[in-house]
């Protein structure tokens, strides 16, 4: 999808996500821990399958600026959304956790906090600048002489990736995440993960 089309998209999503949250509560879930979306102009992944939009304007990082507007523009909507639930639901607690910014810190400081390229996949094929072959993923294999061999094979240190497949991040990855959101300083409002499934007010 073209930016405009995924902005086109977003308010069908927003009922269809605000009707999703309606029908849990309505069975008696009162607690929310609502996570946006990733940058997912900098997901190997989508850019290896959109050349154009990575042939055009990249960020500091390397991520595309067309595909991170448009995560952006989802994530700006959502947490609108998240805003009139809490009015519409004034039994639930409902907490806008800003993904994002947790994996655009990442990526964009992956070499300052220990990683390496993070737009390289750890378990890829292929070389090239992304090290992800859209034929041959983590774990697939292929036929050489007659034999089946493993072709999509991880990388010597994980722990150094922030990418495992070109769409998932590392072990390593998802616990930096985890570090900046858990506490809270990443969440609106800013309650920490250990109260998020607390009542208003204790």
């Amino acid at each position: 999808m073209t930016t405009k089309q995924v902005e086109a998209y977003v308010p069908d999503l927003m009922e269809r996500i605000s009707s999703a949250i309606q029908t849990v509560y309505n069975l008696g879930g009162r607690y929310f821990w609502v996570h946006n979306t990733a940058p997912l102009g900098c997901l190997p992944y989508a850019l290896a399958f959109r050349p154009d939009l990575a042939a055009a304007e990249k960020d500091a990082a390397g991520c595309s600026v067309e595909l991170n507007t448009g995560a952006q523009f989802f994530n700006a909507r959502l947490n609108e959304t998240v805003a009139r639930l809490r009015e519409t639901l004034p039994g639930a607690a409902l907490t806008y956790v800003d993904v994002y910014a947790a994996k655009y810190r990442l990526i964009s400081q992956a070499r300052k906090l220990g990683f390496g390229d993070p737009l390289r996949v750890c378990c890829g094929y292929g070389g090239g600048e992304y090290n992800f072959d859209r034929d041959i993923r983590c774990g697939d294999k292929m036929e050489v002489n007659g034999t089946s061999v493993l072709a999509g094979k991880p990388c010597e240190d994980p722990s150094r990736s922030v990418s495992w497949d070109g769409v998932h991040f590392t072990e390593a990855a998802n616990k930096f995440v985890f570090d900046q959101i858990v506490d809270g300083a990443l969440s609106d409002p800013p309650v920490p993960l250990r109260r998020a499934c607390q009542a208003k007010g204790q």
